[in-house]
Formats: structure tokens, C-alpha cells, sequence
């Protein structure tokens, strides 16, 4: 039975982000919707993929579409960033007619987490926290654009679009420069946007749950993602900051700036400062962070952080002498741990394939530029080193899919590893494998 509804949530989970895209690319190949005319497919397909995964990545400037155009992008980015799923289960909820159990059943065993009767209470969650986290940002935004010089609508369309490509990850910008130059408030409001977003709709449910006082304290899962998330914050902004000399002996990346890219370089592809200006090592640990990604349940794309979490705590209880992976005084499930490193390692073989191809599609861009690429499109964060200004059509035709591949990718793996789980009625004997 549960092996049926994974596949059935496998199914929908594909079905749903490529029908959004369909619609989306033809939505975009209407002619008012780019003020020069009309859109070819493959730029079409290029940009719908990127707003429904919420990746970023363009070939297409977003300025270079009308009023109808980002209309158009901005609610594929939001309906890409809540998740078909969920937002077809809140819809059926505000209607009153609630979930069918076979559907609760299934949506309870996808989010792996949580109660059975906390299903319908989660789907609600989801919608209330992204109406409510978009419209605090409103809150930094319109301010913020209006001490940049914007007359009164103009901020309040800028601060509606940003924060909802803020809030779901996605990195698009009205601005050809993105955040570059904009007020400090502005970039400090997208930034709180990203982190809203990047925790995942587990954590803030169980959050919660506990502010309502319904449970003594929050799940593993909650405390692993936010400490993991603190920890990343920090110091990818300490690293950026100490080794973030700017070429050209124009100073050092601010410590704003190195905030702000630590937090944007995981899931969100906005800028406040030029990635091309930055030293190798900078890019590096962009990269990796772009790999990592954000929280499960979230807005964002990657590996995940409790993903990378439960791998880094399987490793320090294997230096420790420890048979079991203890995290909070929890023993790890070994079906999780295994999960974990099975994702991690399909996740860096994925993108080393990318890009191989993408070098093979694109040969005026360097390796650098091309496993840039690769990882930005796969983890969905949307930055870029120049690389994307260089694809050609058969390039552009590869990101698309990849970008599909990275929202889809680690999701599908786990609902897969999940449905194949069985019970073992021989076990075979135990032997040894030199491992040095």
C-alpha cells in the first residue's frame, strides 16, 4: 500500500512541475508579454523552467518583459515555490471539503515527519506562512525601494516582486544588476525573505507547535535545521568576508556583502555585489554552499541541510568510536544515514556530469564557468559567473532540464529510496571490506 502511494506521489510530484512549465512557457510566447515581440520557444521553455523551480538563472532579461510578462513569471515563482501538492490540498481544505484519507495518507507520508493528524493543520501552515512571510517583507521593501528614489507604485510593485522571488527562492529581479546598488534596507528585507523561505514549512509548523504549547519542544529535524542553518549563515559570511579580497586592489568584499551572499548563495541567486569580482577561493565555497542548498519542505532546491547534517553527524560518531549516529541525544535511523550519503553523492555526480556537457554544448566557457552553471541550475539558486550568456540553444535546452532535474531531483530520490524499503526475512553473514 505505501509502495502505491509514493508512486502515486512520485507521479503527481513530476506531473505537476511540468504542466506548470507548459503553461507557463506558452503564457510567456503571448506577444504582450515581451516588448519585442515574441519570445522563441527555447527562451520560453528557458524561463518558465527557471520561475517554476524557482532557480533564477536567464537568458532573457526579466526588464526586457512587460507589466503582463512578470505578472506571468512572478506567479509561476509562486506557485512553483508553495508546491502544486499543497497548495491543491489548501484549496480543497478552504472549500470545506477537506481531504480524502487516502490523500492525507499520502501527503502524511510524503512529508515523513509529522503525525497523521497533523496533516490538514500542515497544508494550512504552508499557505498562512507565505501570505503572512511575504507581507512582512513588504514591510523592509516598499521602504527600502522608496529611499532608493522610486516613486510610491513603482516601490510597491518592486517590494511585491521581491518578496515573493525573495520568499520562494528564486532570484529574479526586475533590475538587469539585481540587488547591486539598492538601499541597504531593500537588501536586508530580500535577505530575510531568503532565510523565511530556506527554513521549510516542517520547521515553522513544529515552531508552532510549540509556541501554542502543544508540544514540550521542538523534533530533531527542527533543531538540526536551524542549527545547521545558524551555522552555515555564519560562517560562509566570516569566510566570504576574510577572503573576499576584490580583484583589481579595489578593497574587500563589506561585511554586509559577504552576509548577505552567504545567505543568497545556498537557494536564491540575488546579488549585491558582482560574483565575477571575487577571488577563486570565494567561488569555491559558493559553490559549496550552492550544493548544500536549503531545508526540506522549503522554497529552495540543493541537497538540503539536515541531508548534509545527518552525513557530517554520521562522520564525527565514526571518529568518535560510535556504532549508532547520535544527534540531541537521538539515535539516527541507518536507513536515514544511508539516504543521506546515497543523495549527497548522486547530487556531486550529477552536477560533475552537467558540467561535462555543458562544456561540451557551450565551448566558449571555461570548465570553472561550466561546473558553475551545472551546480547553480541542479541546487536551483540562480547565480552565475557569466556562463549562462554564453549557452547556445542546445545549452539552454540542457539547463532547462537540469533546472527541472534540480527542484525535482532529491525530492523524487527520497520518495524512491522510501518506497523500496523492505523487510529483510534472511539476513546473510556478516564480512568485512578493508576500507583505507
Amino acid at each position: 500500500m505505501l509502495i502505491s502511494f509514493v508512486k502515486k506521489g512520485q507521479s503527481l510530484f513530476i506531473l505537476s512541475f511540468t504542466l506548470w512549465i507548459a503553461a507557463g512557457m506558452l503564457l510567456l510566447k503571448i506577444p504582450a508579454a515581451y516588448h519585442a515581440g515574441v519570445l522563441s520557444w527555447n527562451d520560453a521553455l528557458f524561463i518558465a523552467t527557471s520561475s517554476v523551480c524557482v532557480n533564477g538563472l536567464t537568458v532573457v532579461k526579466v526588464s526586457d518583459f512587460t507589466l503582463l510578462g512578470q505578472l506571468i513569471i512572478l506567479g509561476l515563482v509562486q506557485l512553483g515555490g508553495i508546491g502544486f501538492m499543497t497548495l491543491s490540498a489548501s484549496i480543497l481544505l478552504m472549500l470545506g471539503r477537506g481531504l480524502s484519507f487516502s490523500n492525507t495518507l499520502l501527503i502524511s507520508n510524503l512529508s515523513d515527519n509529522f503525525s497523521l493528524r497533523g496533516t490538514e493543520g500542515l497544508t494550512r501552515t504552508v499557505i498562512l506562512y507565505t501570505l503572512v512571510s511575504e507581507g512582512i517583507g513588504l514591510l523592509f521593501l516598499v521602504p527600502g525601494f522608496l529611499l532608493s528614489g522610486y516613486g510610491v507604485w513603482q516601490s510597491l510593485w518592486y517590494g511585491v516582486f521581491h518578496a515573493i522571488t525573495g520568499f520562494c527562492n528564486a532570484g529574479l529581479s526586475p533590475f538587469d544588476d539585481s540587488l547591486i546598488g539598492q538601499s541597504r534596507l531593500t537588501q536586508f528585507g530580500v535577505a530575510c525573505m531568503i532565510v523565511l523561505g530556506g527554513l521549510g514549512v516542517y520547521v515553522i509548523y513544529d515552531l508552532l507547535q510549540v509556541m501554542r504549547k502543544r508540544q514540550m519542544t521542538l523534533r530533531v529535524h527542527s533543531k538540526v535545521v536551524l542549527l545547521t542553518s545558524a551555522i552555515l549563515i555564519v560562517s560562509g559570511a566570516v569566510f566570504l568576508w576574510l577572503l573576499g579580497t576584490v580583484r583589481g586592489g579595489a578593497g574587500t568584499l563589506g561585511w554586509f556583502d559577504a552576509f548577505f551572499l552567504s545567505i543568497t548563495s545556498r537557494t536564491a541567486g540575488f546579488t549585491t555585489v558582482g560574483l565575477d569580482v571575487l577571488p577563486p577561493a570565494s567561488i569555491t565555497m559558493v559553490i559549496v554552499w550552492m550544493l548544500i542548498g536549503a531545508s526540506p519542505g522549503s522554497t529552495g532546491g540543493g541537497i538540503k541541510t539536515s541531508t548534509v547534517a545527518v552525513a557530517v553527524a554520521a562522520i564525527i560518531n565514526t571518529f568518535q568510536g560510535n556504532r549508532d549516529v547520535l544527534v540531541f541525544r537521538r539515535r539516527i535511523p541507518n536507513a536515514n544515514v544511508l539516504r543521506a550519503f546515497t543523495i549527497i553523492v548522486l547530487f556531486v555526480l550529477l552536477a560533475c556530469a552537467g558540467a561535462i556537457v555543458i562544456q561540451l554544448l557551450t565551448r566558449k566557457a571555461t570548465m570553472m564557468e561550466c561546473f558553475f552553471e551545472a551546480v547553480s541550475a541542479i541546487g536551483t539558486t540562480g547565480l552565475t559567473i557569466g556562463g549562462t550568456g554564453k549557452l547556445t540553444e542546445a545549452g539552454k535546452l540542457f539547463l532547462s532540464l537540469f533546472m527541472f532535474m534540480g527542484r525535482i531531483g532529491p525530492f523524487t530520490i527520497m520518495l524512491f529510496l522510501m518506497g523500496r524499503e523492505k523487510r529483510a526475512h534472511l539476513r546473510y553473514p556478516e564480512e568485512r571490506v578493508i576500507i583505507s
